[in-house]
């Protein structure tokens, strides 16, 4: 099992969970971000492969870690009302995710790092961290 392998899980637990989310697995370009009543969005992204911490064997490991960021776009709350609204969406998002990692392979270590929300481009934006980490020889096909 890949780190595609588990953005395609990721990706129908999100939908599953989210109906009304549209869920798209690339980085958004500027100008995409957006969010109303007709286009709401949630972004599946990679950052850089790395090598796990901890790992001295001067390159002879094949173990990588890929952070996996899932970026839920939502309008910036003005009263408690959307707050509250806010909150339970970030919190359902975090659920979906711990039930993909709970159920992916148990031979790839997938761990949540963080939520962190963000103002991107005058929009409310919940960032989550899931870092991959797998075997690289493991693999069947790249």
């Amino acid at each position: 099992m890949s780190v595609q392998a588990f953005i395609t899980a990721l990706k129908v637990e999100l939908e599953a969970s989210l109906p009304s989310y549209s869920v798209q697995a690339f980085e958004p370009i500027e100008g995409q971000l957006k969010v109303g009543t007709d286009s709401k969005f949630i972004f599946i992204t990679t950052e850089g492969i790395e090598s796990p911490e901890g790992v001295a064997d001067m390159g002879a490991s094949t173990r990588i870690r890929v952070p996996v960021l899932v970026s839920c776009v939502m309008a910036l709350p003005d009263n408690e009302v959307l707050a509250a609204k806010i909150l339970r969406r970030r919190l359902v998002i975090i659920q979906a995710c711990q039930r993909v990692v709970r159920d992916f392979d148990p031979n790839v270590l997938v761990y949540l790092v963080q939520e962190q929300p963000s103002l991107i481009e005058g929009f409310y934006v919940s960032i989550v961290q899931l870092d991959v980490q797998y075997d690289l020889q493991a693999e069947e096909e790249l």
